[in-house]
């Protein structure tokens, strides 16, 4: 950004020296004028003057593509912001002219006689050509920049349901399950019914939120209990999950299977036993999903980090922020934002 404003310094300043130059060189002035025109503080007063008008050219021209999407549905209050921004452009450019002419020691600096004011009419219609071509060209950019995020959510989104799908219903996940729920069966039948009820529930959610961008924290929760009792009961109840979360968040939306990924996550990449059990705690920090564990790390395995990146990418594009992942006295943390 900052780059960006020092290029747009340079152009002004060539664009009110070359006018200088032109004016000085190519004019015939008359000698009171000349005596003002032939001096270090004209030279400089052009220049400042362009930067002035340019300056101000850009920040009308955002503020108005600003209020374009905040007012789109007020069309008449639109109306109202175009008139009131062309009558300031005028009043700026009446004022460059008088502060030019207090400069220059003129008489009576409020009045421009013979054609002054036809001048300044031309000159300020001149401007109004400029900041609609740059409004025009910002629209352009805009939409290209809102068309270009359109794709990246819908690519990001196919990958990620396409990722989920895998995750829940890839052979390892389902012959597990299934090994589980034969060893229920043949010892503890009404767990198996349990068992069975949630692995049901699991499947029926992640078919279920295909066609969601986002879903409340409430299903999220609902889904995880499901999904971690099947793990509860393969790894024989060494993992458990505390959750601490007030009802006003019941109703904030985060993108899908966010949590399966999350303790999916946790039991991949740790060691999980009677000796070390897992205890995940999920709760509400300064308005973000805050999901934290200790830290068992499996043996000769390094984590990829693919899982948390597409999540992260996932909620940069539907809630505008990425995801914070820290490690911390032996704690794995990680912060998801919510829409609320």
């Amino acid at each position: 950004m900052k780059w960006e404003t020092l290029l747009y310094g340079l152009l002004f300043s060539g664009l009110g020296a070359f006018s200088y130059l032109f004016l000085v060189n190519y004019t015939e002035l008359s000698d009171q004028v000349a005596d003002v025109m032939y001096s270090q503080v004209a030279f400089v007063y052009f220049i400042a003057v362009f930067n002035v008008l340019g300056y101000s050219m850009l920040r009308l021209s955002s503020w108005i593509n600003a209020q374009y999407t905040l007012n789109i549905r007020r069309r008449w209050k639109l109306l109202l912001m175009y008139i009131g921004g062309m009558s300031l452009f005028l009043l700026l450019n009446y004022g460059l002219l008088v502060v030019a002419k207090l400069l220059a020691g003129i008489q009576e600096p409020f009045i421009f006689p013979n054609g002054g004011w036809r001048i300044l009419i031309v000159v300020w219609l001149v401007e109004l050509v400029i900041l609609g071509l740059l409004l025009a060209n910002r629209s352009m950019l805009h939409t290209m920049k809102l068309q270009q995020e359109a794709a990246e959510l819908q690519k990001e989104n196919n990958t990620a349901r396409y990722a989920a799908l895998q995750n829940q219903l890839n052979p390892h996940f389902l012959f597990n399950s299934l090994n589980t729920l034969i060893a229920e069966i043949e010892y503890s039948p009404d767990n198996a019914i349990y068992f069975t009820k949630h692995l049901s529930s699991v499947y029926r959610y992640v078919l279920q939120c295909q066609d969601k961008t986002l879903v409340t924290l409430s299903e999220e929760l609902e889904f995880m209990r499901s999904y971690l009792f099947l793990h509860e009961v393969r790894l024989g109840n060494c993992i458990s999950c505390e959750h601490v979360i007030s009802d006003e968040y019941n109703d904030a939306m985060l993108p899908p299977l966010t949590l399966q990924l999350l303790v999916e996550n946790v039991i991949k990449h740790n060691s999980i036993t009677m000796n070390k059990p897992m205890k995940i705690r999920i709760e509400i920090e300064n308005g973000k999903l805050v999901i934290t564990n200790p830290v068992h790390p499996r043996k000769n395995e390094a984590p990829s980090g693919v899982g948390l990146q597409n999540l992260s990418n996932r909620c940069k594009l539907m809630l505008g922020e990425e995801i914070e992942v820290k490690k911390q006295d032996n704690l794995f943390i990680v912060k998801v934002p919510l829409y609320e």
